[in-house]
């Protein structure tokens, strides 16, 4: 029997001993911010303060749900430190939920209570910086959710900074309602409308210290094999780099990239936005590359209310009913505008011709390029669409209105015209340019040409290019400072091993410009305004530019002519 307690008493100790061992490895992990190593091994020790720690590394892989089961069970706890600290992490992890009225609380109690742990100064300020964090709508939700006067009262009183008159007076009515005592309701009416209201600021509330900010990333991804592999890849390595800036030039906010495939799929990218949506509580999504989940994500955008950026779909359609979402690549609408634009006021010219494939994506350039130069007071001369296609792409007769042969334009009637807008698109485009092209200098016509993007790849001989002024518009090009891009290629390389292409750098910038925007919003529920309203945003692959819109008004002319 003796020899039996001694191999009790010999167990119980060594196990004592792993335990002890167990937590002080968790929290070698914790300190070196290695979170999921040591939220494990927090679990399988027995030490008191497992439970915290346990619930503070959860809070820091910003998994609020289960920091919050763990939190929770660290209030249990017979040391008064441990609970303190708990329900202040507690707070922070009601936050990071968007649950204000249960984050306040704890904090109205830690700081107005009796603790000998330090933390009331601290969750004071983390009370009054969540006060002066909510946006109007957070305001009202949150008063009727709170069930405590004080507090109640702290909300509405720290609104008026942030409210006009007449919705300052809604809140305080609201606060009176919801009181039930009659002399707490005088009290509070004097108390509040005793001081003089203000006009909202038109500013931007600032962000707490400590804040993470969740921004999703559905793409899809392809087996390494696949051609298409490397570009959501390189999107991907791109918006890595910007969110690793925002954290470097961020001591007290940080943001959190998370990943979900798309599979190309309509059917999957919805299912992986509304997850991210219930349970990661994202402040805004990046992504995906194909129209049809575009569309899909645009519908969940709008019905989540969380602002949707996508880096490359141009399609006119996708805009069209949706307020959260947001082009960074100019629509084919934008191309036909600007080039308009350029052409009246820029070059010069007053008298155009349009030619454009019927059924085309570069149609709707088109149409754009007439409205605007007409609304500019140029003269649209001839506006030819036919689908060539049906007719072996013969731009014989077609180009007979360009002739320079004065007797023939007499005897046509031709009507002259400074310039030809050729937005061609697809796979034909190619043909069509070359086909023009020729056509024009065989007739020894000097008219100039204006394009769409993929007169960038024109094969041009050296005679064309060098006798016609030929211009194209562009949504991407290099950014000039070459110290920028030296330094983006430095730092790709050296986190990924790669060289970067034209797709890291829009992801860079795509990201880039969504982080610099939340920045100045502070609360996400202002970042589609911040994106809207901020001056021109210079990146390293494109500009951006929302002119109180949601699609990128900024487009680059190029030349192909030669000096």
């Amino acid at each position: 029997m003796k020899a039996f307690l001694i191999s009790i008493f010999l167990l119980l100790t060594v196990q004592s001993q792993i335990f002890a061992q167990s937590f002080s490895q968790a929290m070698e992990h914790y300190r070196a911010e290695e979170y999921q190593e040591a939220a494990e091994l927090f679990l399988n020790s027995d030490d008191e303060r497992s439970q915290l720690f346990a619930g503070k590394s959860f809070l820091a892989l910003a998994d609020y749900s289960k920091a919050i089961r763990h939190l929770q069970s660290a209030l249990e706890s017979n040391r008064e430190n441990v609970r303190q600290e708990a329900k202040y992490s507690l707070a922070m992890a009601h936050f990071g939920l968007q649950n204000y009225d249960v984050s306040l609380q704890h904090l109205y109690d830690l700081a107005n209570g009796f603790n000998q742990t330090g933390l009331r100064s601290d969750a004071q300020r983390f009370y009054n910086q969540i006060l002066n964090y909510l946006s109007i709508n957070d305001r009202y939700e949150t008063l009727y959710r709170l069930t405590s006067t004080s507090v109640q009262y702290d909300l509405v009183n720290s609104s008026k900074p942030f409210l006009d008159e007449d919705a300052y007076r809604i809140l305080v009515d609201e606060l009176v309602r919801l009181t039930g005592d009659t002399f707490s309701q005088r009290q509070i009416e004097q108390l509040l409308t005793n001081l003089r209201s203000q006009t909202r600021r038109d500013q931007y509330p600032s962000a707490p210290e400590g804040i993470v900010y969740n921004i999703g990333v559905i793409l899809p991804t392809f087996d390494e094999n696949d051609p298409d592999f490397t570009i959501p890849r390189n999107l991907y390595y791109g918006m890595v780099l910007a969110a690793d800036d925002f954290n470097g030039r961020n001591s007290n906010q940080k943001v959190n990239l998370i990943f979900r495939n798309s599979n190309e799929n309509v059917d999957s990218t919805a299912a992986a936005f509304s997850e991210l949506a219930w349970t990661k509580k994202v402040d805004a999504v990046i992504g995906p590359l194909f129209s049809e989940p575009a569309t899909r994500m645009a519908q969940l955008s709008e019905e989540f209310r969380i602002p949707m950026l996508a880096p490359l779909a141009n399609s006119d359609s996708l805009n069209l009913d949706y307020n959260y979402t947001f082009q960074m690549n100019p629509t084919f609408e934008v191309h036909g505008k600007k080039m308009a634009q350029y052409a009246v006021q820029e070059l010069n010219l007053n008298s155009f011709a349009i030619i454009t494939e019927e059924g085309s994506l570069g149609r709707t350039s088109a149409l754009a390029f007439r409205h605007e130069a007409e609304r500019l007071g140029a003269n649209v001369s001839y506006y030819i669409e036919e689908d060539f296609a049906a007719t072996g792409y013969d731009f014989n007769q077609l180009t007979e209105i360009f002739s320079s042969d004065a007797a023939l334009i007499d005897s046509l009637g031709i009507e002259p015209s400074d310039a030809i807008y050729a937005p061609f698109t697809g796979e034909a485009s190619t043909t069509m340019m070359n086909l023009l092209m020729n056509n024009l200098e065989a007739m020894n016509s000097d008219i100039t040409i204006l394009g769409s993007e993929e007169w960038e790849y024109a094969t041009l001989t050296d005679y064309q290019r060098r006798y016609f002024d030929i211009y194209y518009s562009q949504s991407y090009v290099e950014n000039p400072d070459t110290d920028a891009i030296d330094y983006f290629i430095e730092d790709y390389e050296t986190r990924f091993g790669s060289q970067p292409d034209q797709f890291s750098r829009i992801g860079y910038d795509t990201a880039n410009f969504l982080l610099q925007s939340l920045e100045t919003a502070g609360n996400p529920d202002y970042l589609s305004q911040a994106m809207r309203s901020r001056s021109m945003y210079d990146g390293l692959a494109f500009h951006v530019y929302f002119n109180g819109g949601r699609i990128n008004q900024n487009v680059f002319i190029r030349s192909l002519s030669l000096p």
